[in-house]
């Protein structure tokens, strides 16, 4: 079968932990209740090179009991990803903004969520907070907040 010259192939270059940081708990383990005094917050970043045809997504993951202003868990994660054909799903708009496909999008985005879960249950194992992982998201349902939140 002959391949298409516009087809998209994505793979994994690289997963790395940027960062991770773990404070003691300021009340009681029992206390903590996921969703209600335990939130969390998603940060994501991109930085893409047309000619390498790289993307790279970054995660930044926030645990926060609320009413205190120091997260207990932060992890910030970067998978790198080789993208043939990016150009097909990711369009420069203009200088330092650009239109990524919202399926692609969702895709990479869930893909990296997936890892930075994993990373994260990896290192709270064997802890109190190893009782809170990263709950399963819905990637375009996150994205499409995102979008909302910043019109």
């Amino acid at each position: 079968m002959k391949e298409k010259n516009n087809e998209i192939k994505v793979s994994i270059v690289e997963i790395n932990e940027i960062s991770y940081k773990q404070t003691k708990l300021p009340i009681p383990i029992e206390e903590i209740v996921f969703g209600e005094n335990l939130v969390f917050g998603l940060i994501f970043n991109f930085d893409i090179s047309f000619e390498d045809e790289v993307l790279k997504h970054r995660t930044l993951i926030r645990f926060v009991i609320e009413k205190i202003k120091e997260p207990i868990i932060e992890l910030e994660t970067e998978l790198v990803y080789h993208v043939i054909n990016i150009k097909e799903v990711v369009k420069v708009i203009k200088e330092g903004e650009m239109d990524i496909d919202d399926n692609f999008l969702a895709t990479i985005t869930g893909v990296s969520l997936g890892t930075s879960r994993g990373i994260l249950a990896n290192n709270t194992k064997g802890t109190p907070l190893s009782k809170f992982p990263l709950p399963i998201l819905n990637p375009a349902e996150i994205l499409k907040d995102l979008e909302t939140a910043n019109d």
